[in-house]
C-alpha cells in the first residue's frame, strides 16, 4: 500500500514516539511514586485539618489512575517484549487490580454511597494507599538498578543502600505523630540504626516515646533490615524492571551468593515469600499465646511486632519491661515460639532452601519408585551443600550447650523458683537469643558472672550466613576450629564433610575474626574514656552486643552520652554490613599477578 520511503518514515516515526512516551512515562512514574511517599509520610505523620485527608486522598486516586494510564501505555508499546519477560503475569494482574479500583472508586462516588457503606469506603481508601505505596516502593526500586548499571561497586552499593535507609528511618521517626514528646536526632538515628541493623538496643523506651505510628514505622525499618535492603528492593525491581543488564545480575549474584545467574530472580522471590510466611505463622501462634493476656491492647499488633521482630532477630519489644516484662513473662510457650521464630531467622535462607530441595528431591524420586518409574528417577549425589553441613551441627551444639550452662549456671539465681518446664524455656531462650535476637527474658543486671561470659561468646560468634542474624557467622567460627586442627595434625588443607576449602574462604574466615577483635578493643576503650563509670564487663558486653548485631544489654545503653551514642550506632552498623565489606568500599582490589616472590618463613 505505501512505498518502501513511507514505510521506513513511518517506523522512525513510531521510534521516535515511543522514545518519548518511554521517557515521559518514567519521569511521570517517578515523579508520582516520589509524591506518593511524600504525601504518605505527610499524611500520617504530621497533624492536618480533616479535609486535607480527603485532598490527599484524591491525590493518591489521581495517582492510581495515572498508574493504570501509564500501564496500558506501556503494553500497548511493548507488548512483544514483555510477553517474553518473566514477570509478564505479574504486571498483567497488576493493570487487572487497577482497572477494578478505577471502576470501583468511581462506583462508590454514588450519592449516600459512604452513608449506607461505610466498610467498603473504608476498605477503598485502605487500599488505594497500600496499592499506590507498593507500586511507588516498584518504581523507586527500579531507579536504585539503574544506579547498579553505572557499575558501581557491589560492597558501596549494599553498605549505601543500608546507610540511606538508616538515615531515611531516623527522619521518619522524628516525625511529630511518631513519638508522644519528641525525640533527638540522635536518639532517632540510634534506634534507626539498631532497627535497621536488627540489633535491638535502645536509649528510649519504646513503648512511652513511640505512637502506634511510630511503632509501624519501627516495624518497616526492622522488615526491610532483617531481609536486608538490597534483597527487598530487589524483589520489586527485578519482578517489574524490562532488560536487567548482565551486571545488574552479577552484583545481584554476589549478594545473594547464588552459583548461578538464572537462580536470582527464584532466590529473591524465595527470600521474601518464606519470609512472609514463615512470620505470618509466627503471629498466628503468639497471638494464640497472648489471648487471655487482658493488659495487651492491640494484640494482633502485639503478635504482628514481635512475630516480625523475633524473626529478623531484632529484639524490639513494645513492652517496657521486653520478654521480662509482668504481663508475659512467665508465658513459657511464647518464648519458645519466638525462640523458634529466632533459630528460623538466624539459620539462614540458603539452608532452608537446601533441604526444601531435598525434601522436593526425596519426594520426587519417592513418587516414581512407587510408580514404577525407576528409570526415571533423577540422582543428586549431593544436593545438601557443605554450607548447610556447617551450619546445622554447629548451631544445634551451640543450642544444646548454651542451654546446658545457662540452666547450670543461673539454677539458683534468675531461675529460682521457676518450674521445670518454666527453667527450660527460660534457659532455651537465654541461649537463643544471643544469637542474635537481644530479647531479654530474665533481669540481665543480676546474671551470674559466668553466665554473662556465654553470653558474650555467644553474642560473638551469632548466627548463620546470609540469615537475619549477626556475628562472625557460624560457618566463620568453625572454618577457624579446623583450620587450627589441620595445622596441628600437620595438614596443608581445610576438609570439610569431604570437601576441600579454598585458601581464599579460609583466609577470609580469619580476617572477620581478627577484624572483629580489633573493631571490639577499639571501641571497648573509646567507650571505657567516654563513659569512666562504665565497668569493664559493661563495655566488653554492651560493644560485642551491638557488633554482633544482638541488642542485649546491661543497663549501660540507656545511659550513654551522644559521643558513646554514635560509637555503639556506627559499631552496629559495622556488625550489620560487615568489617571487610565497608574496607572494600575504599580499597580497589588488584588484578591477579603472573608471578611470585620466593619463599620466606618468619618465626611465629
Amino acid at each position: 500500500m505505501f512505498s518502501v520511503e513511507v514505510r521506513y518514515r513511518l517506523k522512525q516515526i513510531y521510534r521516535t514516539v515511543k522514545q518519548l512516551v518511554e521517557i515521559a512515562s518514567n519521569a511521570l512514574l517517578f515523579l508520582a511514586s516520589f509524591l506518593a511517599v511524600i504525601l504518605i509520610i505527610y499524611r500520617f505523620g504530621f497533624e492536618m485539618p480533616e479535609g486535607y485527608h480527603h485532598e490527599v486522598y484524591f491525590t493518591y486516586r489521581v495517582i492510581l489512575r495515572l498508574f493504570l494510564m501509564l500501564g496500558i501505555l506501556r503494553f500497548l508499546f511493548n507488548f512483544k517484549l514483555l510477553r517474553a519477560e518473566k514477570g509478564f503475569w505479574v504486571e498483567v494482574l497488576v493493570l487487572l487490580v487497577l482497572l477494578g479500583m478505577t471502576l470501583f472508586s468511581s462506583y462508590i462516588d454514588a450519592p449516600d454511597f459512604v452513608a449506607q457503606h461505610p466498610f467498603w469506603h473504608s476498605l477503598e481508601r485502605g487500599l488505594t494507599y497500600i496499592i499506590v505505596l507498593l507500586l511507588s516502593v516498584i518504581q523507586l526500586s527500579k531507579q536504585i538498578f539503574v544506579v547498579l548499571r553505572s557499575r558501581v561497586k557491589a560492597e558501596v552499593l549494599f553498605a549505601t543502600s543500608f546507610l540511606f535507609i538508616i538515615l531515611l528511618g531516623a527522619v521518619l521517626l522524628m516525625l511529630p505523630n511518631a513519638t508522644y514528646d519528641g525525640i533527638t536526632f540522635v536518639n532517632a538515628l540510634f534506634t534507626s540504626t539498631s532497627a535497621v541493623c536488627v540489633t535491638g538496643l535502645t536509649v528510649v523506651d519504646t513503648s512511652a516515646t513511640f505512637t502506634p505510628t511510630g511503632l509501624v514505622i519501627l516495624l518497616f525499618l526492622i522488615q526491610v533490615g532483617g531481609i536486608g535492603v538490597m534483597t527487598f528492593t530487589s524483589f520489586f525491581a527485578m519482578s517489574f524492571l524490562s532488560g536487567t543488564s548482565f551486571h545488574d545480575q552479577f552484583v545481584m549474584k554476589n549478594l545473594l551468593n547464588e552459583a548461578s545467574l538464572s537462580d536470582i530472580f527464584r532466590t529473591v522471590v524465595y527470600i521474601v515469600l518464606t519470609t512472609f510466611i514463615i512470620e505470618g505463622v509466627g503471629v498466628y501462634l503468639v497471638y494464640l499465646q497472648i489471648q487471655d493476656v487482658a493488659g495487651i491492647g492491640n494484640k494482633f499488633f502485639f503478635s504482628l511486632f514481635h512475630g516480625v521482630s523475633a524473626f529478623c532477630n531484632a529484639g524490639f519489644s513494645t513492652l517496657p519491661g521486653n520478654l521480662y516484662d509482668p504481663l508475659i513473662r512467665h508465658i513459657y510457650g511464647l518464648q519458645v515460639i519466638l525462640a523458634f521464630l529466632i533459630i528460623f531467622g538466624g539459620i539462614g535462607f540458603p539452608i532452608l532452601f537446601n533441604y526444601v530441595r531435598l525434601f522436593h528431591y526425596w519426594i520426587r524420586n519417592n513418587i516414581k519408585c512407587l510408580l514404577g518409574l525407576r528409570y526415571k528417577v533423577e540422582h543428586q549425589p549431593r544436593i545438601v551443600s557443605t554450607t548447610t553441613r556447617i551450619v546445622l551441627p554447629a548451631t544445634l551444639v551451640l543450642l544444646v550447650v548454651g542451654t546446658g550452662l545457662f540452666w547450670i549456671f543461673e539454677n539458683h539465681n534468675t531461675l529460682e523458683g521457676m518450674s521445670v518446664t518454666g527453667k527450660f524455656a527460660t534457659a532455651f531462650m537465654g541461649a537463643v537469643t544471643p544469637r542474635t535476637a537481644g530479647f531479654n527474658n530474665v533481669d540481665m543486671s543480676i546474671l551470674h558472672t559466668s553466665t554473662i561470659f556465654l553470653t558474650i561468646v555467644l553474642m560473638w560468634i551469632g548466627a548463620a550466613p546470609m540469615s537475619t542474624g549477626g556475628g562472625i557467622k557460624v560457618t566463620t567460627f568453625v572454618i577457624a576450629l579446623k583450620n587450627i586442627w589441620a595445622l596441628l595434625k600437620g595438614q596443608d588443607r581445610v576438609i570439610i564433610a569431604r570437601r576441600q576449602l579454598t585458601r581464599e574462604n579460609v583466609n577470609r574466615a580469619h580476617a572477620i575474626i581478627v577484624l572483629s577483635i580489633l573493631w571490639t578493643i577499639l571501641a571497648v576503650f573509646a567507650l571505657i574514656l567516654l563513659e569512666p563509670e562504665a565497668t569493664i564487663t559493661q563495655a566488653v558486653f554492651e560493644i560485642t552486643s551491638a557488633l554482633g548485631t544482638v541488642g542485649l544489654t546491661l543497663n549501660l545503653t540507656p545511659t550513654l552520652c551522644v559521643a558513646s551514642k554514635i560509637i555503639v550506632s556506627l559499631t552496629m552498623f559495622v556488625g550489620r554490613v560487615g568489617l571487610i565489606t565497608l574496607l572494600a568500599c575504599f580499597i580497589h582490589s588488584q588484578e591477579a599477578k603472573l608471578y611470585t616472590y620466593p619463599d620466606e618463613t618468619v618465626i611465629l
